[in-house]
């Protein structure tokens, strides 16, 4: 692969031109091969190769892995009172249904970091904290309901990291789903340009000098003056100019040339990879950053067949039923069982 990639959990490791393909793999019959220090091992055979050159494997939905039983405010197509309310009753009832139909991920952001991931997409939204219905606000990561903590937390787990492995770099895209264009409360309802700059302050104190400076073209600026800058960290912030205020330390979302191809137990995705490398070099002129995600998700009738199953009783067989309707809705031959989360459904792509 040429071009960064992003789905539940990519497993592909990084390459370049297909010329140094004989190279990389007498590295990794002599040496053991650190997945957690990719970058720092391959450095020697990168050259002069930019970020936009290489394939980064990324998480989609990347914080699920800690998500509480707690509705966001905010989540996209809710307004602000039913939101509220279902942020108060989700603990109660629902909630665990509600996580698993939202959770991608199982392991956390340092083991990702460890097994070779390098793009972080990292969703959030100003929001009550977990359990609770009044009190102050604070900045979460969410898909539909919230994580159980805040998302600064996160963060710091990730500049820990990053200061153990001085030669990795890791991209985040800071949004609340995954739209580079929606700005202001369009992207993050309830909220006002304050509130969002404050928390990209607490970003600046988190990462100081690690932030790629962005009067730099992405495109001109190899790996190697990266790492020997130490600006490790690129920031993609949708809203960018109002959660920003414009910062050199910060990239526009804009910038990212995201791609949701089709995904799941198909081929739909193949045409697409045929002609990766033309679309990269593409990318690479404009200076964009191309994200392919191969996330998928549960049919809608699948969700509910699902929530039939956790909610009402079982009479008469109506479970059995459910489940082979379930199954049906996955158009996967011969299957039989129902995969009643997302998680399920994600490992069946």
């Amino acid at each position: 692969l040429l071009f960064p990639v992003a789905s539940h959990l990519c497993p592909s490791l990084a390459s370049v031109a297909m010329l140094r393909l004989s190279f990389l793999a007498s590295i990794s019959l002599c040496t053991a091969f650190d997945l957690s220090n990719w970058m720092g091992q391959l450095s020697p055979i990168l050259g002069n190769a930019t970020l936009l050159d290489l394939s980064l494997p990324g998480t989609h939905d990347s914080m699920t892995y800690d998500l509480s039983d707690t509705l966001s405010d905010g989540y996209e197509g809710m307004g602000p009172v039913i939101s509220g309310i279902l942020h108060a009753v989700t603990p109660l009832a629902g909630g665990r249904f509600i996580r698993q139909q939202g959770q991608t991920q199982g392991i956390s952001v340092t083991d990702m970091l460890n097994g070779g991931i390098r793009f972080i997409d990292f969703r959030m939204m100003y929001t009550q904290g977990p359990g609770r219905a009044i009190g102050e606000k604070d900045w979460y990561c969410l898909h539909g309901c919230e994580s159980q903590r805040k998302a600064t937390e996160y963060l710091k787990q990730i500049r820990s990291w990053l200061d153990e492995h001085p030669k990795e770099l890791v991209v985040i895209w800071a949004s609340r789903h995954d739209n580079p264009t929606m700005c202001g409360t369009d992207q993050y309802p309830g909220t006002t340009p304050a509130e969002r700059q404050v928390f990209f302050h607490q970003v600046k104190e988190i990462f100081g000098g690690l932030l790629f400076n962005s009067a730099q073209r992405l495109n001109e600026t190899s790996l190697a003056a990266l790492q020997q800058a130490n600006q490790r960290l690129l920031w993609f912030a949708t809203d960018y100019v109002e959660s920003t205020s414009s910062s050199d330390v910060a990239l526009d979302a804009k910038r990212i040339d995201n791609r949701l191809v089709n995904s799941g137990h198909g081929v739909g995705a193949m045409q697409f990879f045929r002609q990766g490398g033309a679309e990269m070099r593409k990318s690479r002129a404009n200076d964009q950053f191309l994200l392919v995600s191969l996330a998928g998700g549960s049919p809608k009738s699948a969700v509910e067949d699902a929530a039939k199953i956790t909610f009402l009783p079982d009479v008469f067989g109506s479970h059995d039923k459910w489940a082979k309707d379930c199954a049906k809705s996955s158009e996967i031959p011969n299957m039989t069982s129902c995969p009643e989360t997302l998680m399920d459904w994600g490992l069946l792509a």
